[in-house]
């Protein structure tokens, strides 16, 4: 047996050895010059004079095309689409300014594999192909300095691991310092017929060279043009010692894009060429060169009409632009060019244009309605009427989000009106009662959205400000306020009397298939349910209430056009209602409502909005976490002992072989399923119905791993019942004598199936029953679907409960008499069906609200008194099994008809 083991990955290594060779050796006969001899003249190198590549050996290039080699992400851009040029072996020849030159050309997948194929909703994924995430090509040419031209041929290997033979051609490889113009092109073409499988589409190489770059943007004369823009509003300083990184949000961020009123379409308003009828939504900034003493900068600025993951270059929509840093104003100016010949061929595009401004600063002020980390303005220094002006956009930081930087104020604007509207509420007597922290993450909630009772939204609720401090999220996951802040003079209220300023940022998404009716809604302004409606809001916290009272404004436009007065409705009122920290009672809840205070004639109106959220505050999440370690420790023991007591069967069935055909098949069947179920469903699909709070949960490493354990031992569970099947299975096949047992088996699979087949519809009828007539209606079809499946998981549970009920019916239709089971099985595993219903018993009496995760996986059905009656069914259960065993199947009704027949037999004394 060592000697294959050896032999086989020895003959694996050859293999590879072998097929190295043969690649090389074929790879040697594609000759340079019958594909580029035309391009660069074929010369001899001289080895012994080596040169260095200019502007370094190693470059990065986007690409485009590329797709049947390694794959194009249609669903989402998870990395860009990149190649890396690494060149070697740079030798002069006998022609001067002509030298000999390799390369390694690795091209990336914009995802790390990619699978193409037909497939239809619900069925599995058919003929489907796995490309690579890369491919590398080995070339081999020529470079010639004067014309700035390179050729190269050579080949790599493909998904179909089919040989790929290119020629790469790249154009502007210039031996000097480059600028802003400079723009390195190329194309990688297949040199294999079209009606081969090897063949591919050319792909485009766009390569922007980052050593030796030389800023020839004229300061001066570009701060000259800016300052005719009019008055500029200064941003916050940066620290200029470490420029680059201070601004790297900057020239490495993705922004919102904002335009006037009148900008339905491309025209007259789009910074670059594209879509007529589409405008670019969003901006991206990717740093190409950053010089920390020369405050300079390099960037690509890319734009698109629709958010993903990564921004994908396209040069239709992209412009390479110089920027620097004003100290005086302290903004950062781009000039922005386009790229240009892409119509004609590779070898003419070019860099040109630079026509487009750009301005970004960080603002010093912040208030409720402009609190963005990063704005700025887009412009064009051409005139009304000239080809390619486009009217001023404006743009912020992509979805609000949070740039620390220090020396920013907050401006409150509506506390006056706060006050008029929110009077203080008498202070509770109980002195005892804590509220949630109003710098702690209680503060940050998730919510449901609902209109006369019926849910038709998601929403999200988070402080932006607190008195004076914005609000930042640490790694730890809690706010913690910026010291560097200092208190505005509007600020009145003081800690001391348990009063605080907020502002808040409350966003809210339409559920699918929501319907809002012909009532006035705040929602009616959209249905698109990817789209977020928002609402900025100012006021109070009460922390010895609980309350908070705010005043706030909804957007009436679209968020990528310019805020206005006419933009926003601010007649928007926001309560909320924070129980105490410390209560223990079920069904606790943050509650508030957004209304409208406007007149139900104003066409503005509209019909208020209930707001709901679970408290599951941070100190109780601690608990919670003990509690699930808890429950999940006890589903391991519980599922451990199951498979001890499984195993303690299969060796009784050993020692007693001739009773094997006495256990009930439907009763391991029923068993079987029941174990098979979580196996083949998502482990974390079982605990959707707890979802908002087991994403704070789900994160615990140690708890994902316990999960796993529990389903290894479900697993071994599995396979030990599958084993007494085929026992069972095996022993009444072998033996022709079993016809009599089959008949009485079937005998009890009807009366099972049709008692779980009437339990089953009963239940049918309550879920549709609780969700017609409920006092929330959801209009989510999935919602109501997921609540379905619940309520069949805890049905199937109840089934589970029962499993000894088809080896009672099977004993006393055939009125058995034997240990079958051993004591271990049957009254081990009812202990262990009971085990679960106990907790619930126990968690019933020190229940919190969201606190219970785990246990109703194995709790099963409606109500405590279940609790209470199913374990207690399940012991009597055990003990007729065991009377069963001991005196025979009809032991209890023989007792009786006994019992009455020695009553009949008692002789009669007759008188002589």
């Amino acid at each position: 047996m060592l000697v294959p083991l050896i032999m086989e990955p020895l003959a694996l290594f050859l293999f590879s050895i072998i097929s190295l060779n043969t690649f090389s050796s074929h790879a040697s006969q594609l000759t340079y010059t019958d594909h580029c001899a035309s391009v660069v003249p074929n010369s001899t190198p001289n080895e012994s004079k080596f040169k260095d590549f200019p502007h370094g050996p190693f470059q990065v290039a986007y690409y485009l095309g590329g797709d049947t080699i390694v794959g194009a992400d249609t669903f989402q851009k998870l990395r860009q689409k990149q190649a890396t040029l690494r060149f070697k072996n740079v030798y002069e020849t006998d022609v001067f300014g002509i030298h000999k030159l390799g390369l390694t050309l690795i091209v990336r997948s914009a995802s790390s594999y990619y699978r193409v194929g037909n497939f239809t909703r619900g069925k599995r994924l058919k003929n489907r192909k796995r490309f690579p995430s890369s491919v590398t090509f080995t070339l081999d040419g020529f470079w010639s300095e004067s014309s700035g031209m390179i050729c190269m041929v050579g080949a790599g290997t493909g998904y179909s691991m089919k040989r790929l033979e290119v020629v790469l051609k790249l154009y502007n490889v210039v031996n000097s310092r480059i600028n802003i113009s400079t723009l390195v092109t190329g194309s990688l073409e297949s040199l294999s017929p079209q009606h081969e499988v090897s063949y591919f589409e050319p792909i485009s190489l766009f390569i922007f060279p980052r050593m030796d770059y030389d800023f020839s943007l004229d300061t001066k004369e570009a701060k000259n043009v800016y300052s005719d823009e009019g008055e500029v509003v200064p941003g916050l300083s940066i620290n200029p010692v470490s420029f680059c990184s201070n601004i790297s949000p900057m020239i490495n961020g993705k922004f919102d894009l904002q335009y006037q009123s009148e900008c339905s379409s491309a025209k007259n308003c789009s910074p670059v060429v594209g879509d007529a009828n589409q405008l670019p939504y969003i901006m991206s900034l990717k740093e190409l060169v950053c010089l920390d003493v020369k405050h300079r900068v390099r960037v690509l600025i890319g734009f698109r009409s629709s958010g993903g993951a990564r921004w994908s270059f396209n040069p239709n929509a992209t412009l390479v632009g110089e920027g620097w840093w004003d100290e005086e104003m302290n903004q950062l100016y781009i000039v922005g060019c386009h790229f240009l010949g892409m119509e004609e061929s590779m070898a003419s595009v070019h860099v040109g244009n630079c026509s487009t401004r750009i301005s970004l600063r960080f603002p010093k002020i912040w208030s409720m309605n402009d609190a963005s980390s990063i704005v700025g303005q887009i412009w064009s220094n051409k005139t009304v009427g000239d080809s390619g002006y486009f009217k001023r956009i404006v743009f912020r930081s992509f979805h609000n989000s949070r740039v620390e930087v220090s020396g920013t104020k907050y401006e409150y604007l509506l506390l006056d009106r706060v006050r008029k509207m929110c009077p203080r509420q008498e202070p509770h007597k109980n002195k005892g009662v804590r509220y949630p922290d109003v710098y702690s993450s209680d503060m940050r909630f998730d919510m449901s959205v609902r209109i006369s009772k019926r849910r038709v939204a998601w929403g999200y609720s988070a402080p932006l400000v607190v008195n004076d401090q914005i609000q930042e999220l640490n790694s730890e996951g809690t706010f913690s306020s910026n010291s560097s802040y200092t208190t505005p003079s509007n600020s009145s209220n003081s800690h001391s009397n348990g009063l605080y300023n907020v502002s808040y940022r409350i966003s809210m998404n339409l559920l699918p298939n929501a319907r809002l009716g012909a009532q006035k809604s705040m929602l009616n302004t959209t249905t698109n349910v990817t789209e977020a409606m928002n609402v900025s809001a100012e006021g109070i916290y009460d922390a010895e209430s609980g309350s908070l009272c705010m005043v706030g404004c909804r957007s009436l436009g679209s968020k990528n056009e310019i805020l206005s007065t006419n933009s926003l409705d601010c007649e928007v009122m926001v309560k909320f209602q924070f129980p105490p920290l410390d209560t223990n009672k079920n069904g606790d809840y943050i509650k508030g409502s957004i209304v409208s205070t406007r007149e139900n004639s104003d066409p503005l109106y509209f019909k208020q909005l209930d707001l709901t959220s679970a408290a599951f505050y941070t100190a109780e999440a601690s608990r919670t976490l003990k509690k699930v370690d808890m429950e999940v420790i006890m589903i391991l023991v519980c599922t451990t002992l199951a498979c001890v007591f499984l195993g303690l069967q299969l060796c009784h069935v050993k020692r007693n072989p001739d009773m094997v055909s006495s256990i009930s098949f439907v009763m391991l069947l029923i068993l079987t399923l029941g174990n098979m179920v979580p196996l083949v469903l998502n482990f974390e699909a079982l605990f959707a119905q707890n979802h908002d709070n087991k994403s704070i949960l789900l994160g615990n490493e140690l708890l994902e791993v316990k999960e796993i354990s529990v389903r290894l031992i479900v697993m071994v569970g599995f396979l030990l019942q599958l084993r007494l099947l085929q026992l069972i299975w095996s022993a009444r096949k072998n033996d022709t004598k079993q016809m009599e047992l089959w008949i009485a088996e079937k005998r009890v699979f009807y009366v099972i199936f049709t008692l779980h087949a009437a339990g089953f519809l009963i239940a049918f009828l309550v879920h549709q029953n609780n969700t017609l007539h409920g006092d929330v209606v959801s209009s989510s079809s999935l919602s109501q679907l997921q609540s379905f499946w619940e309520n069949l998981k805890s049905y199937t549970g109840l089934v589970l409960d029962g499993f000894l009920l088809p080896q009672i019916l099977l004993n006393l239709l055939r009125n058995s008499k034997g240990n079958a089971l051993s004591c271990s099985f049957y009254y081990g595993i009812s202990l262990v069906k009971v085990i679960p219903h106990a907790y619930d018993l126990f968690e019933a009496l020190v229940y919190v609200d969201g606190s219970s995760l785990y246990e109703d996986e194995i709790a099963d059905y409606y109500s405590t008194a279940w609790d209470i009656i199913i374990p207690l069914v399940s012991l009597l259960f055990a003990i007729i099994i065991h009377l069963q065993q001991r005196f025979g199947g009809c032991t209890i009704i023989s007792w009786r008809i006994k019992g009455k027949e020695e009553y009949e037999k008692v002789p009669v004394v007759t008188e002589r």
